[in-house]
């Protein structure tokens, strides 16, 4: 199991996400309209800050699972039951506050028509029931990527990917566009998943039912996972709370335009979130320092190498893409948002390395004081720049937070900014894009401008990591053999 294979796996599992949701998306819009769809987002950034009561379990399974990659099964096993026992127990008790707490909020904090609050607050049982759903499965998760069991896994994340996109619109077109249909049907796709993972896990640990719960598991899982979990609470506000306090200032139409140019700058980070989850078992399995920032350094080379021109790329077509995909008037508020996302993303997507590394030597109390710091100064410069300049202000203070934490993760790390000599011409590629998207007003330059930028930045990859790029083009060649054939 290669961490190459592993990663081709995660980088398909989602991408073909992905591409269901470009085809989801603009249904989801004519069919529920901007308003719901706005009101779905913000209920599963509810959901996400409820993922805090996984309490760091399913990285501290994944991390002690890999370090026990050739003890006895039965080492495995006690670990495995400890935390899907302690998780369950946990998001039980989330599933109760969430009850409680979200109707609350979703009622008096967010601008809504009032029988569009009707029919949300309607459904808190069922999202009280995803709170122990989505703690288990984050430990199932986990128990199968510190096995490297991730072709199997990705499969099966895939498959629930299309099920959650897919039965909720086939639910409002038998049942019409009310989130009382919508919402239940997403979560039990997500609760189909979690059975397909329990069967995975029970494969490939393997579980055989001789041991369960263990006492003697909870202190070094707890330990582990009490940084996690402040990165669990703190990270899902910094990453979250620009399209909450959009939701709030703007109403749920502008948010609409926030989150589909945000989630499509963010799919970006699929390449380096497939590499990193491939490296992590390995980093925690590791003993030498040397062969830590030796494999740690190797993948930010890779990261910003094959990241340049994808952002370069994402930054160019981004108005053109919304036009086409939805409409001109919807692209003209989302493209400036998703173009200035992209700046943050790029220099986001080298941050997955020191933060993994950090993790995967048991020192996530570093990444958790981190994010507690930056929370928030963010904060303030999010408020400041959504009253002044609106959503591009809110993309703006989230691009700035993240070159702040990945300044602070690569210093904690070790790895250090001087080893990135290939940081700067890339900067100057990114940047020239984005420039090029705010000032050059005429169609002609700059289409021109961005044709330049876009092989620039691919022949400089192609250079700078010719290995890299090699698979990319061998790949590509297999790719259209087989189109040609099944012609």
């Amino acid at each position: 199991m290669s961490i190459k294979g592993n990663t081709y796996y995660n980088l398909a599992g989602n991408l073909v996400p992905v591409a269901v949701s470009l085809i989801t998306v603009p249904l989801y819009l004519h069919l529920i309209g901007d308003a719901r769809y706005g009101i779905i987002a913000i209920v599963w950034m509810f959901l996400g800050y409820f993922g805090f009561f996984d309490l760091g379990l399913s990285r501290a399974t994944a991390n002690r699972i890999a370090q026990l990659h050739e003890a006895p099964a039965i080492e495995r096993e006690r670990v495995f039951w400890t935390a899907l026992g302690l998780n369950a127990s946990f998001g039980v008790i989330g599933g109760l506050v969430l009850y409680f707490v979200a109707g609350f909020m979703l009622a008096h904090f967010f601008t809504m028509p009032s029988e569009l609050r009707g029919e949300v607050l309607s459904t808190m049982p069922w999202l009280a029931a995803m709170v122990p759903l989505a703690t288990m499965s984050g430990v199932l998760t986990g128990a199968i990527e510190a096995r490297e069991r991730f072709l199997s896994l990705n499969i099966i994340q895939v498959a629930g990917t299309i099920l959650l996109q897919t039965a909720p619109l086939v639910v409002a077109n038998i049942h019409g566009p009310s989130l009382r249909w919508i919402i239940p049907a997403a979560i039990l796709a997500n609760a189909t998943s979690a059975v397909a993972l329990m069967i995975l896990a029970a494969k490939v640990l393997p579980i055989h039912g001789a041991v369960g719960f263990s006492r003697a598991q909870v202190k070094p899982l707890l330990v582990y996972g009490v940084w996690v979990t402040v990165t669990n609470l703190v990270g899902p506000i910094l990453a979250t709370f620009d399209r909450i306090l959009v939701g709030f200032v703007l109403g749920a139409s502008s948010l609409a335009y926030y989150t589909v140019g945000y989630n499509l700058a963010n799919r970006a980070t699929v390449l380096p979130g497939a590499l990193m989850r491939s490296l992590f078992p390995r980093l925690s399995m590791q003993t030498d320092e040397y062969e830590t920032k030796r494999l740690s350094g190797e993948a930010a080379r890779v990261i910003i190498t094959l990241m340049t021109p994808l952002i370069v790329l994402g930054i160019c077509l981004m108005k053109p893409f919304l036009s086409l995909w939805i409409s001109d008037g919807f692209a003209a508020k989302s493209a400036p948002v998703g173009e200035m996302i992209l700046l943050g993303v790029w220099i986001n997507s080298l941050a997955f390395v020191p933060y993994t590394q950090l993790q995967a030597r048991g020192r996530p109390h570093l990444v958790a004081t981190f994010h507690a710091i930056e929370l928030v100064p963010f904060l303030l410069v999010l408020w400041i720049g959504l009253s002044t300049m609106g959503l591009i202000g809110a993309a703006t203070a989230w691009s700035l937070r993240v070159v702040v934490d990945a300044a602070l993760l690569f210093w904690a790390s070790g790895l250090g900014w001087g080893s990135l000599k290939y940081l700067w011409p890339s900067m100057g590629l990114v940047l020239g894009a984005w420039a090029g998207t705010q000032w050059l007003g005429d169609v002609t330059a700059r289409l021109g401008v961005d044709i330049f930028l876009i092989a620039a930045a691919s022949i400089w990859a192609m250079q700078t990591e010719p290995r890299w790029a090699m698979q990319i083009i061998n790949s590509s060649r297999k790719m259209s053999s087989m189109f040609k054939f099944g012609r």
